[in-house]
């Protein structure tokens, strides 16, 4: 576990929380004129089995472990944003004609019901209209569904940790938010391709000329690496892990290597597959900018295979080059090697003090 501190103090800070199925993600950051402000964060590990897919497995160990980083990093803390992500939830944009004399409401829910793969009695709906064309009658309409069972053991959950859930947010908004904070001030043309590459998932959502457009998820992620590796050189997990991160010199380089392609090729193939969804939505065949969030963006030469694979520009999340925080926060730590673990931390937390402000 990684627990930071910071000297600064604001009243407008707000608390969020990332649970992935291999680690915790807790970012305190509070907002003035000049810019976002970093009070305390850290990243916590949890045990093999906690949370599978979607499901909580074990939940008195998440709940230790949740209010443990917390208390550890700011023990004021109640008031939290979390999100969700995997199989229990689903978001889609669309486009339908509504008559001006119709309940507009009406027919967008059930509109959703009629798209969503959940039984509608068992799922909460929000959408947002992102659009109306008065000749036409046309709206463009965000959907959210998720379903209760799944999202309401996360609320209890935290309420059992002494927490309060403020705002139930997606990992794929999140990311959006965070990457407008990092291309503030950058004009937006093209299509950008955020990919969160999780522990058992990977997300890929899509930004049109800066907008928030749609998100697609993978099955292939961090521990398919890591099983390849296991697998493929007889290794433990600790030791995958280890080989992942570079750290260990003990190993044949090549044949590490030549797992990590291997397995990064699996990806790609899911990464594809995204790609081609979008492209026949959009009818265009360019994706401009590949941006890698999550722990496995720091898989050693998987932004270069990238590149090959997909022909295109890929660069690492570094959300924390763009928000001030205490010189003494990290101690000898360098921000850099771990700041795209914090993306959808950060992304939350900025979604809650952008909605203070």
């Amino acid at each position: 576990m990684m627990k930071f501190f910071s000297k600064f103090q604001a009243n407008n800070s707000t608390s969020a929380i990332d649970i992935g199925n291999h680690s915790l993600k807790f970012v305190k950051m509070s907002r003035s004129r000049d810019g976002y402000y970093l009070e305390a964060t850290g990243i916590k590990e949890l045990p093999g089995g906690t949370i599978e897919g979607s499901e909580i497995k074990k939940k008195d160990v998440l709940i230790d472990a949740i209010t443990t980083l917390v208390n550890q990093c700011d023990p004021s803390t109640i008031e939290v944003v979390v999100s969700m992500s995997g199989h229990g939830i689903i978001s889609d944009k669309f486009t339908f004609k509504v008559d001006p004399k119709e309940n507009a409401e009406e027919l967008i829910l059930w509109e959703a019901g009629q798209r969503s793969p959940f039984d509608v009695d068992d799922i909460t709906l929000d959408y947002k209209i992102l659009h109306k064309n008065k000749d036409t009658n046309e709206i463009e309409v965000l959907l959210v569904a998720a379903k209760n069972q799944v999202m309401q053991a996360y609320i209890d959950l935290l309420y059992d940790a002494g927490l309060r859930p403020v705002i139930v947010d997606v990992d794929a908004f999140a990311m959006n938010n965070c990457y407008a904070l990092e291309s503030q001030g950058t004009p937006q043309h093209g299509v950008t391709a955020l990919i969160n590459i999780g522990h058992d998932l990977t997300n890929v959502t899509f930004v049109k000329d800066g907008v928030y457009h749609s998100a697609r998820d993978i099955a292939t992620a961090g521990e398919f690496f890591n099983r390849t590796i296991q697998r493929n050189l007889g290794l433990s997990g600790e030791e995958s892990i280890l080989a992942l991160k570079g750290r260990t010199v003990a190993l044949d380089s090549a044949k590490v290597k030549q797992c990590i392609e291997y397995a990064s090729e699996e990806l790609s193939s899911g990464i594809d597959l995204a790609f081609s969804y979008y492209r026949s939505s959009e009818k265009t065949d360019t994706i401009d900018k590949i941006v890698l969030s999550g722990g496995g963006a720091y898989i050693p030469g998987l932004v270069q295979f990238f590149e090959r694979r997909h022909s295109t520009k890929v660069e690492i999340s570094n959300p924390l080059a763009f928000i001030k925080y205490d010189p003494g926060l990290f101690g000898n730590l360098e921000p850099q090697n771990f700041s795209a673990l914090l993306t959808v931390a950060i992304g939350l937390a900025l979604r809650k003090v952008d909605e203070d402000d």
